[in-house]
């Protein structure tokens, strides 16, 4: 049976970086700032809300303009009255006196008394009281003059938006905060872990190392010089350090002040903060589309807590916090560098509640394994927009028309004399014309089994549709039409394992069931499995009269029958991907045959990736792979390991054929197209084409 579809291997670490690395900073963020880019910022800071209103509010305005809802917007909220007459001046400059005034009336012009160091501002200046919230704040350097006349830039008009935000963040953070993953590992919350957890899980041995995964690898000892030396040959090994650093048991941020006491209650700092800048996080090397938020300690001898770096986190919104804090700003916001490598820590408020945690412990599994199952209509996104008819799968891929596409992939990795024995096996284990209890007869008796996966009881077409109705079309043209309801998710399989390639594997998988309205027979109940056309390229499915015997995978009668489907107007490019997936994910790739070897003989050597397609913002990007005599294969990203593999190919035509990376981590293989050629400069040039897209590597001299 086909597993999810993965990543391509080596396509990997370019898909992560897609859309990561921030474009390079515009010129114009160092020329004067407009007074309408100046309100467009303050519009998008606040989330660009709709202004009420339609009217234009000032005359040189137009309605048409690309500014027009933000200004529209500035006026409604009375962070503008514009420059009089009626105008707003939309190509007039800001000054910083302006500026500070825009950023006090945004937060609701709160009052303030600080004192007024500067010797160019006026007690009663009309913008003082702005003046006097920003200093309180630390938006404004209260050093040297101010300088109200001044023009603002692009780049000034962002760090001050930085500012406040960091501001308005230091507000959310008040109270006290425990470390978050002791806290999420009491016993007492492993309920909540599987019930959250379950979703995304075959298995219950799975859910166990899911639940590892999220808690142990958060929970290491090593940071700094020694994480990275101990991680240095296997990133992909690595354990993050969320603990508290120095002796510390538990924050307190209480306004600008942060204070901290160690196990037996005893304060070990205590400093007044001021933000200072907004840094980039960098992971392996990457400008990720994130930033710390770094206060500094009014005390210079705050030692190791005087600077502190907050991420986005807020209990208000993510029930966490996520944090660094040290002597130095050098590599502070470097998750995989520096004095602080691989070290990030994680908090909870310490009054949390157990709904808090709950909600934690789903925000954090959500967000790194996605959109719970059961939140994904398989039935609705199979039937499209308009309704989708599905023939059988086999019934098409097994034409002969399409015999030199399962030769092709198989061959890259058995070799080409191997080939077609091996697609024949394959075709053979789910294309059997038996199942239920004569199945578990059959293969009790010959050690063996092979599963049908045709339609049975007389079905040819089916057609989905997104009112939830079916139209089952039978061999003899006749159709019969129901209507469906969902029954939530299901466990198929449990407790039920089978042996692949020397390796027992656990059926239970999890899946949608869903009931007729009105009695059916033996289409009754449909029971879906996660696959769809966009993942895997077809669907896998049962139907019939019982629902607690569609559970049973290898027993009871429905006992090693699978039913698959593909679109009925699937084309070439189609059917292709789906052999393809269907092979490489069933092909044995522990011994490697002396004939497949043969056949990488023009890929082994260096081969770096050309980043000039991308654009600017990679271009202090280096990727690159190697394949040595052996076929195995190691990609590299800005200087670190990121993968390894084992390469394998065959030439289908003179300079082009089928590509196959077993990636040795995941244990799961990718496949492309590629083509060899020789490009104007004399170089060896490989593309590879694969569905997450293509990229070109030039052959290292040498």
């Amino acid at each position: 049976m086909m597993k999810r579809k993965s990543l391509f291997a080596l396509l990997m670490a370019l898909v992560i970086l897609a859309g990561a690395l921030p474009t390079a900073a515009s010129a114009a963020d160092s020329a004067p700032a407009l007074r309408s880019e100046a309100v467009v910022c303050l519009w998008e800071a606040a989330g660009s809300p709709a202004p009420s209103g339609t009217e234009a509010p000032f005359t040189d305005v137009a309605l048409s303009a690309p500014y027009a809802a933000a200004v529209r917007w500035a006026a409604e909220t009375g962070l503008t009255d514009g420059t009089g007459g009626g105008c707003f001046s939309p190509d007039g400059h800001v000054s910083r006196a302006q500026m500070v005034a825009f950023l006090w009336k945004q937060a609701g012009k709160p009052a303030s008394s600080a004192a007024l160091p500067f010797s160019d501002v006026a007690a009663d200046a009309w913008y003082a009281p702005a003046l006097r919230w920003a200093l309180e704040n630390g938006l404004i350097d209260a050093s040297g003059s101010f300088a109200p006349d001044a023009e603002v830039t692009l780049s000034d008009l962002q760090a001050l938006l930085a500012a406040a935000d960091a501001g308005e963040l230091l507000a959310q953070l008040q109270g006290s905060y425990v470390e978050l993953f002791p806290e999420m590992s009491l016993e007492k919350y492993v309920p909540v872990w599987s019930e959250v957890l379950l979703p995304y899980c075959s298995s219950a041995e799975e859910l166990g190392q899911y639940y590892q995964m999220f808690t142990l690898r958060f929970m290491g000892t090593q940071y700094g010089a020694d994480a990275i030396a101990a991680f240095a040959d296997d990133p992909e090994s690595a354990v993050f350090n969320c603990f508290f650093l120095h002796d510390i048991a538990r924050f307190t941020i209480d306004g600008t002040t942060i204070s901290g006491v160690d196990a037996g209650g005893t304060e070990r700092f205590r400093h007044s903060y001021h933000y200072v800048q907004d840094l980039p996080v960098t992971y392996f090397g990457m400008e990720l589309p994130a930033a710390m938020h770094v206060y500094e300690s009014d005390d210079a001898q705050a030692d190791a807590f005087r600077y502190f770096a907050f991420s986005d986190d807020t209990p208000g919104e993510t029930y966490h916090l996520e944090f660094r804090y040290g002597a130095s700003l050098e590599n502070l916001a470097n998750y995989t560098e520096g004095d602080y490598a691989y070290w990030l820590a994680s908090a909870i408020p310490a009054d949390y509640d157990d709904a808090t945690m709950r909600d934690c412990i789903s925000l954090f599994v959500t967000e790194n394994l996605g959109e719970a199952a059961e939140d994904v209509d398989v039935f609705t996104t199979i039937a499209g927009e308009s309704g989708t008819s599905y023939s059988n799968l086999f019934s098409v891929i097994l034409d002969a028309r399409y015999d030199a596409i399962w030769h092709d992939a198989i061959a890259a990795v058995t070799g080409a004399e191997q080939a077609d024995a091996y697609a024949q096996r394959l075709k053979g284990a789910i294309s059997a014309e038996l199942y239920g209890p004569d199945a578990v007869a059959a293969y009790a008796e010959s050690g063996g089994y092979a599963f049908d996966c045709w339609f049975i009881n007389g079905a040819e077409r089916f057609t989905f549709r997104p009112d939830l109705s079916a139209t089952v079309t039978m061999t003899d043209g006749t159709q019969q039409t129901w209507q469906y309801e969902p029954l939530g998710t299901h466990l198929m399989g449990e407790g039920e394992t089978f042996l692949f390639q020397g390796t027992e594997f656990s059926m239970a998988t999890e899946g949608e069931l869903y009931r007729s309205t009105e009695p059916a027979g033996e289409f009754s109940y449909l029971f879906f499995l996660p696959d769809t056309m966009e993942t895997t390229y077809h669907l896998e499915f049962r139907y019939g009269s019982d629902p607690e015997a569609l559970m049973g995978y290898m027993k009871g009668p429905y006992a090693y029958w699978l039913a698959a489907a593909i679109d009925a107007d699937a084309d070439l490019e189609t059917i292709t991907k789906v052999i393809r997936l269907f092979c490489l994910e069933n092909l044995d790739y522990s011994q490697r045959s002396a004939a497949s070897l043969s056949q990488i003989g023009e890929l082994i050597g260096t081969w770096d990736a050309d980043m000039s397609e991308f654009g600017a913002a990679y271009a202090d990007v280096t990727l690159y792979f190697t394949i040595d005599e052996t076929g195995h294969g190691k990609t590299w990203m800005n200087g670190v390991l990121t993968t390894e593999f084992d390469v394998y190919a065959y030439e289908s035509a003179p300079g082009r054929g089928v590509y196959v990376a077993y990636e040795l981590a995941s244990g799961e293989a990718e496949g492309a197209d590629y083509t060899l050629e020789t490009d104007a400069q004399g170089r060896t040039v490989l593309t590879l084409m694969a569905a997450d897209g293509t990229i070109r590597y030039v052959k290292r001299a040498g």
